[in-house]
């Protein structure tokens, strides 16, 4: 294999496994918003869930995706940016468009997921390619 392809496979190999993670995180965080958000507000229960999974993407992408200590700050500053899109685009679901807020919150963390990995890739784990060969 060449240079280019093998870069290329790593890319493929770490985007499968951040989408794993993702999974994961979403099915630990969707579900914790479906029972929480009974009790309290569905916006209040984004940020709390939200918190929650921070963590929880941090660790499992540190040590199963990047495999090496990222820029915490920027991993958090990240997730606050898409905790904001999150509110927003739930927000705008439930109260405009009036979809039921379960729907509004997995479409909202679809947009995100794809944002969100981008980012983190780039700025929170940068030039870890050549690491997970």
């Amino acid at each position: 294999m060449t240079e280019k392809s093998n870069s290329y496979l790593a890319s493929l190999k770490k985007l499968i496994r951040f989408g794993i993670n993702g999974i994961i995180n979403t099915v630990v965080s969707y579900a914790l918003f479906v029972v929480i958000s009974n009790i309290i507000d569905y916006r209040i229960t984004i940020v709390i869930v939200y918190i929650i999974g921070i963590f929880l993407s941090y660790f499992l992408n540190r040590r199963t995706v990047f495999k090496v200590s990222g820029k915490l700050y920027l991993f958090i500053s990240i997730y606050v940016g898409m905790l904001l899109l999150n509110l927003t685009i739930t927000t705008v679901l439930v109260e405009e468009f009036s979809l039921i807020k379960e729907l509004a919150q997995l479409i909202a963390i679809l947009i995100a997921f794809g944002i969100g990995y981008t980012l983190i890739n780039r700025y929170a784990f940068p030039n870890q390619i050549s690491k997970n060969r």
